[in-house]
């Protein structure tokens, strides 16, 4: 399915993108080297239109939900949460993308220096994403996905900018997309879901279910490879400082 999406959508839009981009460089492109590109741009489309949709999704499941401020209610009345509709098209998208993201990884997106963190991170988040589905962590899973994609989009919309050496449009993403980085995944991500997995959820359900401890492993595991990639964040926040340009090093310049 992914590769008749590649061939007759993005494959096309990557060309018409980066066609006139190359007619006006001074640069001698080999056929490889363009072929690269248009993968790299096709890649980054294909994510930034999931992300995009997940947290359009995502937005509507969440909004006006007493219980994505007040984290104790992630847990009251559980298991018996209701499942709404946005949620349950959420959940399915999500865990599809990721399982799907899984095999793209090994054999259709672009090879990066970062590619073990990369694979272990979507088995991670795969899991994630299935045992809150299984177990009914509804609430705090879809919280979850919200935080993680608005990084996502932010990050794909700044990595497309630079492929269409649009530099400005970059930069401003790219900052936006670290204090996001920040704000949400080493803060809120921490400060909101881990800290009430780990504290409140024994004191709402009065003890801990079997499956807590293993949530809580993946969830810090989550967080850890947060960490290791904002130091790249920060190496590349140098970089634009210094140079004035945005360039993913986990990756070669094209």
């Amino acid at each position: 399915m992914l590769l008749v999406v590649y061939n007759v959508c993005l494959q096309p839009l990557a060309l018409a993108a980066l066609q006139p981009i190359w007619q006006q460089s001074d640069l001698k492109l080999t056929a490889e080297r363009m072929q690269r590109s248009m993968e790299k741009f096709s890649e980054s489309l294909w994510k930034l239109t999931a992300y995009v949709s997940f947290f359009a999704i995502g937005s509507v499941a969440l909004w006006g939900q007493p219980w994505v401020f007040d984290t104790w209610q992630f847990w009251e009345g559980w298991p018996n949460h209701a499942f709404s509709l946005p949620m349950q098209l959420l959940y399915t998208l999500e865990l599809g993308f990721y399982i799907s993201s899984i095999f793209m990884i090994l054999c259709w997106e672009v090879r990066r220096k970062d590619f073990a963190v990369m694979f272990s991170h979507h088995v991670i988040t795969t899991v994630l994403i299935a045992s809150s589905l299984y177990f009914s962590f509804w609430r705090v899973g879809t919280l979850v996905m919200l935080l993680h994609d608005a990084n996502d989009v932010l990050m794909e919309a700044a990595k497309l900018a630079k492929y269409c050496r649009k530099e400005d449009l970059s930069t401003g993403l790219f900052l936006v997309f670290v204090v996001a980085w920040l704000g949400l995944r080493l803060i809120c991500f921490p400060a909101m879901v881990i800290r009430s997995t780990v504290f409140e959820l024994p004191i709402v359900l009065d003890g801990r279910p079997p499956m807590h401890y293993m949530f809580n492993a993946l969830l810090t595991t989550l967080f850890a490879l947060h960490c290791y990639w904002f130091t790249l964040i920060l190496r590349v926040v140098w970089l634009t400082l210094t140079t004035g340009e945005t360039q993913d090093i986990r990756e070669d310049d094209d």
